[in-house]
């Protein structure tokens, strides 16, 4: 198999997408309105689901749109019209990208395997709807949340999580590990809330994010076995190159390891400070965010103030501002 990240013929450059959260009214509509292939993106995906998922993203305001039968397909599909309309531009003006690794953060690995041609838009559709219905039933009988905490390292807001779990039916586990020192944790709301009070006694600022789910936690141990169920049905390619796992922070370069990820996501955490420092130890000095809003890129900044970031979400007049993009490596001589 080729080696996806020594491949000489690669950009020192990640694309990667972010997820649930990412979210905001209007997002993707700068790019609707200029990008004939962004709007083909957001026309395909209202064809498929049978929402009007450019309405979704333009018209609803922050609480509808934090519902996540209405957030995954929304943010996959505008992180995905992202990408089309990327590369539109850059064939206008006789460029390319070629990235060297694609990552993504949670349900960001979609879109990633997406771009990555790991996986048919259609297909991640349907996936993520799947998903999406999965961790909507869980919150319907359970009221669940998340929340970051920031100023305390991991450990420490894991035995914070341990000491505000009372029962089996009354949990908080640590989530996503995002950087040193900020934790996002996951669970019952009860024992969030617990959890939260500690780590504010503890001088650590918490927010309480704007989704109505938990993720990432042995909670849904029962869901992932479904969505692995669902998953192992699904088409998957080889990706052209390599995403990097959020458990593992291996490079996943084949369909069975893309499955095996997506397999066991619900219930694992996200190591994403790990897959940055993974990303730039295979030579990426530049992360590219394609999607809504710019979480990541100011993330993968305060993982290493050596590394590059920035979002194509950060346009104001032009919707994809390639002039941010890193300049076009000249391809090496054939020996």
């Amino acid at each position: 198999m080729t080696d996806h990240a020594a491949d000489s013929n690669t950009d020192p450059v990640a694309l990667i997408f972010p997820g649930q959260g990412s979210q905001a009214p209007g997002m993707g509509k700068l790019v609707y309105q200029k990008s004939e292939a962004a709007r083909r993106t957001f026309e395909e995906a209202s064809d498929l689901t049978h929402l009007d998922v450019a309405k979704i993203c333009f018209d609803s305001d922050a609480d509808d749109l934090a519902e996540t039968t209405y957030t995954q397909p929304a943010v996959l599909t505008t992180s995905v019209a992202i990408v089309a309309a990327m590369r539109e531009k850059l064939a206008e003006v006789g460029r390319q990208v070629r990235p060297r690794l694609f990552g993504g953060h949670s349900l960001g690995l979609f879109s990633a395997a997406v771009a990555s041609e790991a996986l048919e838009f259609r297909d991640a559709l349907f996936v993520v709807l799947e998903r999406s219905r999965l961790m909507s039933s869980f919150n319907a009988d359970r009221p669940v949340g998340m929340a970051s905490i920031i100023g305390l390292d991991s450990d420490t807001v894991r035995q914070i999580c341990e000491d505000a779990t009372r029962s089996s039916a009354d949990r908080v586990d640590v989530a996503n590990h995002n950087l040193d020192n900020q934790t996002v944790i996951s669970g019952d709301v009860s024992a969030l809330e617990r959890a939260m009070e500690a780590a504010r006694s503890l001088q650590a600022k918490v927010i309480r994010l704007k989704v109505k789910v938990s993720s990432h936690t042995p909670l849904h141990t029962e869901q992932a076995a479904e969505f692995a169920e669902i998953i192992r049905e699904v088409p998957l390619r080889d990706p052209a190159r390599a995403i990097v796992s959020n458990q593992t922070s291996e490079l996943l370069a084949s369909a069975a390891a893309v499955r095996k990820e997506f397999e066991e996501q619900l219930r694992s955490p996200v190591y994403w400070a790990e897959n940055v420092k993974q990303m730039a130890a295979h030579g990426v000095d530049t992360f590219v965010e394609v999607g809504p809003g710019h979480v990541l890129a100011r993330m993968v900044k305060r993982v290493s103030d050596s590394l590059t970031a920035v979002s194509l979400d950060d346009a104001e007049v032009d919707p994809v501002p390639i002039s941010i993009l890193p300049p076009q490596a000249a391809p090496e001589a054939a020996h």
